[in-house]
């Protein structure tokens, strides 16, 4: 199992050379757009569009496609809520469903993939420092309250990047009980009680692969409330500015046309 959500993906590319700040709005304006589409048609051009983007990325798309996989479930399972939950006209060939909830749940899925899209390809395309350091400067204004904000961007980088490592280690996990001779097929009660030699030796690895980056850390001179400088000093260029701009424009077109 290869998620891609979290992992970043080293390429000369115009969407790589963007500002971080950039990308982070756009990723956010993006996301939010996209629960206010409400056409089946429109969240198929903005479908498109995230292919564009991807190949402008210069990202496989095989591989994007193949870290999306994962999430299958949580689209079929969010767009069958809606089929058999919406009340409306009863659809002949589908019991108990309604033509209003196909509709809604092929949008709802829609909706879905394009968001997790969006976020795989910032990840994809931005490396961990920047992601802290957009995040730093967005979250600049608390630090006037007292609030740890090189700490918790810190936090978020780290468990957005820990996500395809739990995927990994599940999948080598289980992979490794099959070869035991465990079965995972067969049976409900049999599944759950299986669970127990999954989670167990999941979570030791978790917890393991915790503490070895919290030696990591500290040798490293990692200290919270200390203050960090970065190598690089990045500066807004226009070309990041006319990205923003054209890409607002996009959305609004989205939103009210």
């Amino acid at each position: 199992m290869k998620i891609t959500l979290g992992q970043y993906l080293p390429t000369d590319s115009p969407v790589h050379h963007l500002d971080p700040r950039i990308k982070f709005l756009l990723m956010c304006a993006g996301i939010t757009v996209i629960f206010q589409i409400e056409g089946i048609t429109s969240l198929l051009i903005f479908l498109l569009l995230c292919l564009g983007i991807t190949r402008s990325a210069k990202i496989p798309f095989a591989r994007l496609i193949s870290g999306l996989s994962p999430f299958l479930w949580l689209f079929v399972f969010t767009a069958m809520l809606h089929v058999f939950m919406t009340p409306g006209d009863e659809v002949i060939w589908l019991p108990y469903a309604t033509l209003q909830g196909v509709q809604n749940g092929i949008r709802v899925g829609l909706q879905l993939v394009c968001a997790i899209w969006i976020s795989t390809l910032f990840t994809l395309t931005t490396s961990p420092m920047d992601m802290v350091w957009a995040l730093k400067w967005f979250m600049k204004p608390l630090a006037r309250l007292k609030v740890p904000v090189e700490d918790i961007a810190l936090l978020v980088m780290l468990s957005i990047r820990f996500v395809p490592v739990v995927f990994e280690e599940t999948d080598r996990i289980i992979k490794a009980q099959k070869a035991r001779g465990i079965d995972l097929e067969k049976g409900f009660v049999k599944r759950l009680k299986a669970l127990v030699a999954i989670v167990v030796p999941l979570l030791y690895s978790v917890f393991r692969r915790a503490d070895d980056l919290a030696v990591a850390l500290t040798l490293r001179g990692y200290a919270p409330g200390i203050k960090r400088t970065t190598m690089k000093i990045r500066h807004i260029r226009s070309v990041d500015v006319g990205v923003l701009a054209g890409a607002l424009c996009i959305f609004a077109t989205f939103i009210f046309f």
